[in-house]
């Protein structure tokens, strides 16, 4: 383990403790990679996008709602 695997270890560990919840230890390991990972994926959703980055199709209610009737 290098010294960022410690300390993700450690933060983890923090947060466990604040939520009262304990981890069993023949599975801590793999909590730790899960949590790794979901950092990982948290970062990338935290970043600033572009246009080219939003859905290309667009929904209108429009034709779903019901005319006035004369």
């Amino acid at each position: 383990m290098d010294e960022s695997d410690w300390a993700v270890e450690r933060e983890l560990d923090v947060l466990m403790a604040k939520a009262g919840a304990e981890m069993p230890a023949d599975r801590k390991a793999g909590i730790i990679a899960g949590y790794k990972d979901m950092k990982r994926m948290a970062a990338l959703l935290r970043q600033p996008r572009g246009a080219a980055a939003e859905p290309s199709n667009v929904y209108s209610l429009t034709g779903f709602a019901r005319s006035k009737r004369a």
